[in-house]
């Protein structure tokens, strides 16, 4: 029914999600899950042709999602959006009764099978006591109900939620995974959900999309295939235990932290950055209780600010000058001091290219490299900075996908 192909989506420059292929098929329950910021909520905002993909193609039925008309589309799909917001006072049965205008003809008023359709979508969403008042005056979890109900009213075959449970109490949210539940088992309804309850999306969906925080599949599979501690730590960047719920047999997830804030047996680590590119590296070791240093940095650097805010020991260069031969010998004596080196995702130009003399004088000294994430396209020296990662690689760096994996290597280093 619905198919995504090598799916690319960015605003402005920030990717959001990327190289995504899915197909979900009539009848399924598919959740999709992530950290914030991974592309959930734009992920269903491209299902229903509001977003244009910047590459690749969404398709409804061999039709494109961005070239529907909005009534085409309701009639597919109906949507409980993450963030309500009803600005005007209607009546909550007036609300609920607008999942129907989809399914009207022209400006004809309600029929006898309208308001049917109102009324069971009230019934099974626990909203029938709110009929008469205005959704104003409702709580979050009140409204959020109320909004399942307009969609259930709907009678689309395909149903969209963006965390529709996520403002509601332990029995509600519990009511409504059941109904979603028996909606596809009845009904054939397909429901594609968005959600941070992991342990509900494993117990209700046939499968499960873990994006990562940059937009990237992580895993596409069933809540057992894609519960795996390894994808959870890659997609959250989290130790995580999985285990079997004993009463359904489903995986559950149990957080165990990020590792020790003690140091966690870290050695002392000199960071090679700049350009925003150490952000994460900095807070993650720092926070894991590592001893850091860091530079050479231009005064003004985001990292630069962020190591002086966290009050690590900093080589500095002034505000838009080439790293001098001072500042190499000071870095490389920092170096020299640490138990690694860590080389962030950095962009490498002119003016900084012989900070890759320190990590080539690290390997020699059979100081432990790590290369976080190195690309040819961050290359803007004519390849001489990507011939030296090579060298740098050729002599014992390693090379790591991330800022989990840098903990990971450096804590087997210690």
């Amino acid at each position: 029914m619905i198919r995504v192909e090598r799916l690319h989506f960015a605003y402005g420059r920030q990717p959001v999600l990327r190289g995504l292929d899915l197909e979900v098929g009539p009848g399924e329950i598919l959740a999709v899950l992530g950290p914030n910021g991974c592309g959930k909520s734009t992920l269903l905002r491209l299902l229903r042709g509001v977003l244009e993909p910047a590459a690749g193609r969404v398709l409804w039925q061999g039709r494109e999602a961005c070239r529907l008309g909005r009534r085409a589309m309701a009639r597919l799909a109906a949507v409980v959006p993450q963030s309500p917001q009803v600005p005007f006072p209607y009546p909550v049965r007036e609300l609920v009764a607008m999942g129907r205008f989809a399914r009207r003809a022209g400006f004809f008023g309600a029929t006898q099978a309208d308001r049917r359709a109102v009324e069971k979508a009230m019934a099974l969403t626990d909203t029938l006591q709110l009929a008469e008042r205005q959704v104003t005056d409702l709580s979050g979890g009140e409204l959020q109900r109320v909004l399942l109900a307009r969609a259930l009213a709907q009678q689309s075959p395909v149903l969209l939620l963006d965390e529709a449970t996520s403002q509601l109490d332990l029995d509600h949210r519990l009511e409504i995974a059941e109904l979603l539940v028996r909606l596809n088992r009845e009904q054939g309804t397909t429901v594609i959900q968005v959600s941070h309850d992991l342990d509900l999306a494993a117990e209700t969906s046939h499968r499960i999309l873990l994006l990562a925080g940059d937009g990237m599949p992580v895993a596409l599979g069933t809540p057992v295939e894609v519960f795996t501690s390894a994808n959870l730590r890659r997609a959250f960047r989290v130790e995580v235990k999985v285990e079997r719920n004993p009463y359904t047999g489903a995986p559950r997830a149990y957080p165990v932290g990020r590792g020790r804030g003690d140091g966690g047996g870290l050695p002392r680590v000199h960071l090679l950055c700049g350009g925003g590119s150490g952000g994460e590296l900095l807070r993650r070791l720092h926070l894991a209780g590592a001893e850091i240093s860091v530079g050479p940095l231009n005064r003004g650097d985001s990292d630069q600010e962020l190591a002086a805010a966290i009050g690590l020991e900093t080589v500095l260069v002034e505000s838009f000058c080439p790293v001098s031969e001072p500042a190499l010998q000071a870095a490389g004596e920092l170096c020299r001091r640490a138990g690694a080196l860590v080389v962030a995702p950095t962009v490498w130009g002119p003016g900084n290219l012989a900070v890759l003399e320190i990590a080539r004088q690290a390997v020699e000294r059979r100081i432990p490299v790590l290369l976080v994430d190195p690309r040819a396209d961050r290359d803007y020296t004519g390849g001489r900075a990507w011939e030296r990662l090579h060298a740098i690689l050729r002599s014992g760096g390693q090379v790591v996908p991330d800022a989990e994996a840098v903990l990971q290597a450096l804590r087997r280093e210690d």
